[in-house]
């Protein structure tokens, strides 16, 4: 029997197509300027190939996308002269790569330097912004923000600088404890990704932080649509399955969220996810599930050189939340304030400290933590319990209050732990 071997070429072709189909854009995009890079060596494929790179290390979480985007930006650049303008796309690029692998002072270098350049293109001064918030530098961050929205040479707003304008500037929002106006910008900044038509990962995480947002502010009803509304922009949207599981958890619905966690674990297996996944199990007193759970924690927050660099805070809470390796908890925390010293930092240093029974020094971390005003149940949670230890039973009593105020169910321990302590304390402070 003669064979046509025309028939195996189109079956290839056929299972080959088939096979790019079911890639990602983004898989698509990394495949097409690997290919464009490797033949012509320009620097504007490399910066594409870097930019694809990222923006896969962006959905994955995976640091080995970073460290692919930095290799192939730093090539895009080397095949620059320094003052070539179209250096800035690169340059701004690999601002983005640092602060993914939380290199501040990185990230604003590189943004710095891409702005000097003087193109005109002026995205970089969002990633300027975003270095400084994480360095705790909240006022120069604003400063920053607010250069995105100068108006153009046509008295117009550029619609994709007044995007990156209200994300960030929600955040900042939020941190000076304006919830209304937060969740105000980040509905604007979900509906202005969806006129840009931006890639459905972005607009799913907009969803995602106004999902966050509503959900510090104890709206669970709101938070749960903007986290389904996420889900429905991306179906298996790691963030959106965790969002929705911490409003599961609030209402008490253990299984439903356990359920969700396994789902968002299965997309990226995040410490903080895995970390919520076994508290749920010790709720349930199912005390073996959770210590697996607690265990792959420390497995993953130290898997390579990255993710020691990146979950020293998560693991530093962790820690501090289960009460164990508490002096390295400590040491974590303090590590991480070396690099990010914003409120949250200092948050999980007050926490580490608390402890440790190092109260006094506890007091001024969290001090700093609360100085610009955030209205965060766990953020008045470790502040309640420092006082009370001081034996400040009134400011005790009005942090612990404030937490249970915002959301009864702020967490899956600490809110009853937090009704508990106030049972327990006297009506009035008692005279020394």
């Amino acid at each position: 029997m003669v064979i046509d071997m025309r028939w195996f070429w189109l079956l290839a072709i056929s299972l080959n197509s088939f096979a790019i189909a079911l890639q990602s854009p983004t898989d698509r995009s990394i495949a097409e300027f690997q290919a464009r890079a490797s033949r012509s060596h320009s620097a504007a494929d490399y910066d594409k190939l870097g930019s694809a790179y990222l923006q896969k290390g962006r959905e994955t979480f995976d640091f080995a996308y970073y460290e692919l985007a930095e290799n192939a930006l730093t090539k895009s650049l080397e095949l620059m002269s320094p003052a070539d303008m179209s250096a800035v796309a690169p340059l701004t690029h690999l601002s983005a790569v640092c602060m993914g692998e939380h290199r501040f002072s990185d990230a604003a270098s590189y943004a710095q330097r891409a702005l000097a350049l003087g193109s005109g293109d002026i995205s970089a001064f969002g990633l300027l912004g975003d270095a400084h918030a994480d360095m705790g530098d909240y006022d120069e961050a604003a400063k920053f923000y607010e250069k995105l929205v100068l108006p153009l040479s046509s008295g117009e707003l550029s619609p994709g600088l007044a995007y990156m304008h209200d994300s960030r500037v929600a955040y900042l929002r939020f941190i000076h404890g304006e919830n209304a106006a937060a969740i105000d910008l980040a509905q604007r900044s979900v509906n202005q990704a969806i006129a840009m038509r931006l890639p459905a990962e972005n607009v799913a995480w907009n969803y995602f932080q106004l999902g966050e947002f509503r959900f510090q502010a104890g709206d669970l009803g709101g938070a749960e649509a903007a986290y389904r509304a996420a889900l429905d922009m991306l179906p298996n949207f790691f963030r959106g399955l965790s969002g929705l599981a911490k409003v599961r958890v609030a209402q008490q619905k253990y299984q439903d969220a356990i359920d969700l966690y396994k789902k968002a674990i299965d997309q990226i297996p995040f410490p903080e996810f895995i970390a919520s996944l076994g508290d749920i199990y010790a709720k349930m007193g199912l005390g073996e599930q959770a210590r697996k759970r607690y265990a792959l924690v420390e497995y993953i927050g130290y898997l390579n050189k990255l993710n020691k660099n990146v979950y020293n805070r998560e693991l530093a809470a962790f820690y501090a939340d289960h009460d164990i390796k508490l002096n390295e908890s400590l040491e974590l925390a303090k590590r991480e304030l070396e690099v990010r010293r914003d409120l949250y930092t200092e948050d999980v240093l007050a926490w580490s400290l608390y402890k440790n029974g190092k109260l006094k020094e506890a007091a001024d971390a969290m001090d700093k933590a609360l100085s610009i005003g955030t209205r965060d149940p766990l953020l008045y949670f470790h502040a309640g319990l420092i006082h009370k230890d001081l034996g400040q039973l009134d400011s005790a009593r009005e942090y612990l209050l404030k937490a249970l105020a915002i959301n009864p169910q702020f967490h899956i321990f600490y809110a009853d732990t937090a009704r508990r302590t106030l049972a327990e304390m006297p009506s009035k402070r008692l005279a020394n």
